[in-house]
C-alpha cells in the first residue's frame, strides 16, 4: 500500500480498503489476494495459501524451543437483501479483525518479536458459515498449534472503546432442521390425509415443553415452519421446521438436542406423520485455559492500562473459533475489543469507532512479545 508507514496509518489504510470489498464466506477471493500481496511486501516467506479455499497461514519459526502460538482473524462478510438485491456488507467487524492482524503481522516481522517457539498467523474464511475453522483444522497445517487466541470487536453495549475483554465465553449453538411428511388429500375429506400442519403444531408444543437445566443458561425455540405451495383447500403432505438451540455447556446442548429429536418425531408420529432430521449444524461452547486468560488480561493492562480490562464476558452468540480448542486440543482464549459499534453487529447499518483498530494492533504485538519473546 505504498511506502512504509507507521502501524496506525497502515491499519486504517488496510481497513478502508477491505471495507469496500466485502465477500461471502469461502468466496473471499479479493480479500485473500490483497492479504497475500501485503504479506509478501512485508517479507514473509513461509506463507500457505488456498487453505480451506481462501484461507492463509503465515508461520514464523524462531528455530528455538518454545510454544507454538496461533493468532486468528476471520475475513468474511454478511449477505443482506436491500431494496430487493443481494448485498454484501462487513456488518460483523471482520474487516477490522483482518486489518488489525495484518498490521500486527507487519510489526511482529519488522520488530523481530518471535524469539522462541513458533507463531502461526491465521486468516480464516467462512466464520459466518460456522465451519471455516473446521476446514482450516482439516488442512492439517495447524496440528502443531499448542495455544491459540482470537479477537473480536465489540458493540457499545458490551465493551466501550479503550477497554477490552480477556475471555469472551460464547455459547454452544445449533440450528436443527426437520422435514415432516404426511399424506395429502382434498380439504373436504381430511380424514383421508395426514396433515403436517397438525404435526408441526404439536411439535412446537413438544419443543416448548422441554425442560432445560435451570443452573445452565440454555434455550430452545422453533424459528421457522414452512409449508410449500399456495393451494389452501388441500391437506399439505410436507413441511419444513427449524429451531435454534443454545447452551453454555457442550454436554447440556447435546442432551437438549436428543430431547428435541424425540419431541418432534414423537409429535409427528402422534398424528400419523413422519419427522426426518435433516441437519443439526452448530458450534461448540467456549472452553478456555486459565493461563491463556491470565496472559490476555496482563496483555490488555500492559497496552490499555490497569483499568483497561472489564474482565470475563459471557455472550449468547456462537463462534466457530472454539473448534480450535476442541479439535486441536490446544489452550485458548478469545479477546473482545471495545469498538463502540452501533446499533450492533449483523445490522447492515452498523458503524464502529475505527480508533479501536489502533488498540488491537499493539495488543496482538504485546501478546506475542510476552509469550514468544526472549
Amino acid at each position: 500500500m505504498g511506502e512504509r508507514t507507521d502501524y496506525v496509518t497502515y491499519v486504517h489504510q488496510v481497513y478502508d480498503y477491505l471495507h469496500t470489498i466485502p465477500e461471502k464466506g469461502f468466496e473471499e477471493f479479493k480479500t485473500s489476494a490483497f492479504v497475500l500481496e501485503e504479506l509478501k511486501k512485508i517479507g514473509f516467506e513461509d506463507i500457505k495459501t488456498g487453505v480451506a479455499g481462501t484461507g492463509i497461514i503465515v508461520t514464523i519459526d524462531s528455530g528455538k524451543e518454545g510454544p507454538v502460538l496461533g493468532l486468528r482473524a476471520d475475513m468474511d462478510a454478511l449477505e443482506f437483501i436491500i431494496d430487493g438485491k443481494k448485498t454484501m456488507i462487513h456488518a460483523c467487524g471482520h474487516d477490522g479483525h483482518t486489518s488489525m492482524l495484518l498490521a500486527a503481522a507487519r510489526e511482529i516481522h519488522d520488530r523481530d518479536l518471535v524469539k522462541k517457539g513458533k507463531l502461526k498467523i491465521i486468516f480464516q474464511p467462512g466464520e459466518e458459515r460456522l465451519y471455516g475453522a473446521l476446514r482450516m483444522i482439516d488442512s492439517g497445517l495447524l496440528d502443531d498449534v499448542e495455544e491459540i487466541v482470537g479477537m473480536h470487536l465489540r458493540p457499545k453495549q458490551d465493551c466501550r472503546l479503550g477497554k477490552a475483554i480477556p475471555a469472551m465465553y460464547h455459547c454452544a449453538s445449533c440450528i436443527m432442521e426437520f422435514t415432516i411428511k404426511g399424506v395429502t388429500c382434498h380439504g373436504s375429506k381430511p380424514h383421508l390425509g395426514v396433515n403436517v400442519v397438525d404435526a408441526a403444531s404439536l411439535a412446537v408444543q413438544a419443543i416448548n415443553a422441554i425442560r432445560v437445566n435451570p443452573a445452565i443458561p440454555s434455550s430452545i425455540k422453533v424459528t421457522n415452519i414452512t409449508v410449500p405451495g399456495e393451494t389452501y383447500n388441500n391437506i399439505p403432505d410436507e413441511a419444513f421446521m427449524a429451531m435454534d438451540i443454545r447452551s453454555e455447556s457442550n454436554e447440556e446442548i447435546e442432551r437438549i438436542k436428543e430431547r428435541a429429536v424425540a419431541a418432534v418425531t414423537g409429535a409427528a408420529a402422534a398424528v400419523g406423520a413422519e419427522a426426518i432430521l435433516r441437519s443439526k449444524d452448530g458450534v461448540p461452547a467456549a472452553e478456555f485455559d486459565q493461563g491463556m486468560i491470565e496472559l490476555a488480561e496482563e496483555t490488555i493492562k500492559d497496552v490499555l492500562g490497569e483499568d483497561g480490562s472489564i474482565g470475563i464476558f459471557k455472550n449468547s452468540g456462537g463462534e466457530d473459533f472454539h473448534y480450535y480448542a476442541q479439535k486441536l486440543h490446544c489452550k485458548a482464549t478469545y479477546l473482545g475489543l471495545g469498538a463502540d459499534a452501533v446499533p450492533g453487529f449483523h445490522n447492515p447499518n452498523v458503524v464502529i469507532d475505527t480508533k479501536a483498530l489502533e488498540y488491537g494492533v499493539p495488543i496482538w504485538c504485546r501478546l506475542v512479545e510476552k509469550r514468544l519473546g526472549a
